[in-house]
């Protein structure tokens, strides 16, 4: 199992709990001005399930500071205007938020929070997930794990043949993580073929329909949402890594998530989210075909800034391959995020204060495990 993103030193805890600090936030927002972070979110946390995600009362105590402290919180309908025409006047950073897949907690939990605080927010639908054809492949494996009573299993992945056994719950997780993790690098034939295999190895017959804990939200809980104030925007049909499939395929994902949800709901946006959205997943043909179904914009989940000042809507590949930040876990790293200190660090580690590119990736840990 790969090791766990590295745990931050005492000192850096102490300056990221002063970064979330009400007294410090006017002072340090003047470093964002002109930048455009866009977070990225999935799963939302009850206490019915035993599952990752964001927790309510984070979310809550986040979007009440961004408001306390005036930063600018964007619909992607806005931040797409400002990508057209430029925002070279404003001296407030913006915030904007995503969130991806599809399940039923975004419609009973995020999506009133959002409301709350008058926070515009986009889901990104997985259509095949929605309409009842699917349940997500990362969460069919998570379900053989378990409910399994065995303690090994021999799978095939890639080129390799990877054992696992684990004695103990938190063994059982790790070894559920290492396969969700391969997975995702793989084609979806070969991928269907290892989860048969840990089906029948592991004894463990999967229903046709996801459990409550994986269950989709549904349209009418998307045009619900949508009254609220929230916005969708095509996620594939199926949730494949589009840099791996086909020309036809690749295609027919975009087109026919993006034709459902605009037939589902008034509140879509011409923005695509590419599946586990790294660069192998958005090679040149994936953002071509975005570009051809009517797309304006598509967004990676590579982490980095968008800036407003410099206008990357000329660069079809800037503006095919926006940046989103993982959302953060606690007050300090979003301060730390949104103020644009990611990008002043970046600075003083190279010695240099050059004024970012229109697009600017920066190292930012995972805060929030997902399977995307």
């Amino acid at each position: 199992m790969p090791p766990g993103p590295p745990q931050p030193s005492l000192s850096r805890r102490l300056l990221l709990q002063l970064m979330g600090a009400n007294a410090l936030a006017p002072a340090v927002r003047t470093l964002g001005r002109g930048l455009l972070s866009i977070f990225t979110m999935h799963r939302f946390t009850d206490p019915q399930y035993e599952l990752d995600g964001t927790d309510p009362a984070t979310l809550r105590d986040h979007l009440a500071y961004l408001r306390r402290h005036r930063y600018r919180l964007l619909s992607l309908t806005d931040a797409l205007k400002l990508l057209e025409d430029g925002d070279a006047g404003s001296r407030t950073p913006a915030v904007a938020f995503t969130v991806d897949d599809g399940y039923a907690d975004f419609a009973t939990i995020a999506a009133p929070i959002f409301a709350e605080y008058d926070c515009p927010v986009t889901l990104f639908v997985t259509t095949g997930f929605l309409d009842g054809l699917l349940w997500l492949w990362w969460d069919r494996v998570a379900h053989v794990f378990t409910q399994t009573q065995q303690t090994s299993v021999l799978l095939p992945v890639g080129h390799e043949v990877v054992s696992y056994r684990w004695s103990t719950p938190s063994d059982r997780v790790h070894a559920q993580q290492d396969v969700i993790e391969r997975l995702q690098m793989v084609g979806v034939a070969e991928r269907e073929a290892v989860i048969t295999s840990l089906t029948h190895q592991l004894n463990v017959e999967l229903p046709a329909r996801p459990p409550s804990a994986f269950a989709p939200m549904s349209w009418d809980d998307v045009r619900r949402t949508a009254r609220l104030g929230a916005t969708f925007g095509p996620h594939t049909v199926t949730h494949p890594i589009l840099g791996l499939t086909n020309d036809v395929t690749c295609n027919w994902e975009i087109q026919e998530s993006y034709r459902r949800v605009r037939q589902e709901t008034d509140a879509c946006v011409p923005v695509f989210c590419y599946p586990n959205g790294k660069p192998h997943a958005w090679k040149q043909n994936v953002l071509q075909a975005a570009e051809r179904a009517g797309i304006k914009a598509a967004l990676t989940t590579v982490p980095g800034y968008v800036d407003l000042h410099r206008v990357p809507a000329q660069e079809t590949f800037g503006r095919f391959a926006l940046p989103r930040f993982p959302y953060p876990s606690d007050r300090g790293h979003l301060a730390h995020v949104v103020a644009g200190m990611a990008r002043l660090r970046t600075a003083v580690r190279r010695g240099t204060y050059p004024r970012p590119p229109a697009v600017l990736p920066v190292s930012h840990p995972r805060t929030e495990p997902v399977a995307d």
